[in-house]
């Protein structure tokens, strides 16, 4: 049999939804419902800016536009709602996630701010729009993943726990993951490149064009190195020191407990442009 809300109870339900905050009651359960707020704001960023992100928990995804602007928008969710009797209590304003934007000399820097609300806010998802030529810099603390796709310049990325993802990516990259495996495509390789990856725990993917120059080496010490492309050496072994055609960029992968694989980019299944049409070239970059 359900039991009737006191005359007390459904009068501040009253007040609290008057000013703009939801209870929920339910005198047979524990349980809290958790709602998500929302941060959204446009920023302007004139292509080849500097567009950094410090995060301490929630996945991240960072996509290019042909737009001179940055599009932010956060998500998160309360972990702990106030306590009441069987009563949880949440405001809208409360839910927002504290998200600080500030102008810098290269660009815009992003930084998830401490929640102020009842309980604590247990992750910040992001969803970012940046111009297609950009210089990223993310560092994610604690578990959440990141992917990027859609850009050319410069990645620097650090992430604690949580998966690297990089598609359709021109440039050079310098990035580190403590627990979880990283996959990267990088396309219309150039002698000043550079390429940094190292996974503590998790497996390593780079995927190139055939034919990209590049020297190359890769450490997997408790696994193994395989590679499609030929390198000059000897695959698949714990360790290989090679180059792809006439050399050029500089790539370093090193998977401390995981395996590291080289593999050949594959063209988009159901589109007519092939690898190279994904680079540099479609996106804006000059050739050199």
């Amino acid at each position: 049999m359900n039991k009737p809300f006191p005359a007390a109870a459904l009068a501040a339900a009253a007040v609290l939804l008057s000013a703009a905050c939801i209870m929920v009651m339910d005198p047979d359960t524990e349980g809290s419902w958790q709602p998500r707020g929302e941060f959204r704001k446009t920023y302007d960023l004139q292509p080849g800016g500097t567009v950094s992100l410090e995060n301490d928990a929630g996945n991240v995804e960072i996509t290019g536009w042909d737009k001179e602007s940055v599009e932010v928008v956060a998500q998160g969710t309360a972990g702990q709602g106030v306590k009441q009797r069987k009563v949880r209590a949440y405001g809208f304003w409360e839910l927002k996630p504290n998200v600080e934007v500030t102008r810098t000399d290269g660009g815009l820097a992003i930084r998830t701010q401490p929640f102020d609300g009842p309980g604590e806010m247990t992750a910040v998802d992001y969803t970012i729009r940046v111009p297609n030529s950009v210089k990223l810099q993310a560092v994610l603390r604690g578990e959440g993943g990141l992917t990027v796709s859609d850009v050319f310049g410069r990645l620097e990325a650090s992430l604690e726990r949580g998966d690297l993802r990089v598609v359709n990516f021109s440039g050079s990259i310098d990035a580190s993951v403590g627990a979880g495996a990283i996959d990267v495509e990088a396309l219309d390789l150039r002698s000043d490149d550079a390429i940094s990856l190292t996974s503590d725990e998790g497996d390593i993917v780079l995927r190139l064009e055939p034919g990209a120059p590049a020297v190359l080496e890769a450490e997997a010490p408790r696994a193994e190195v395989r590679s499609e492309i030929d390198l000059g050496a000897r695959t698949p072994a714990p360790s290989v020191r090679g180059r792809i055609g006439e050399g050029g960029a500089v790539i370093k992968l090193k998977a401390a407990d995981g395996r590291v694989d080289i593999r050949t980019v594959k063209d988009v299944p159901g589109s007519a442009a092939g690898p190279a049409a994904r680079g540099r070239g479609t996106l804006g970059r000059p050739q050199p």
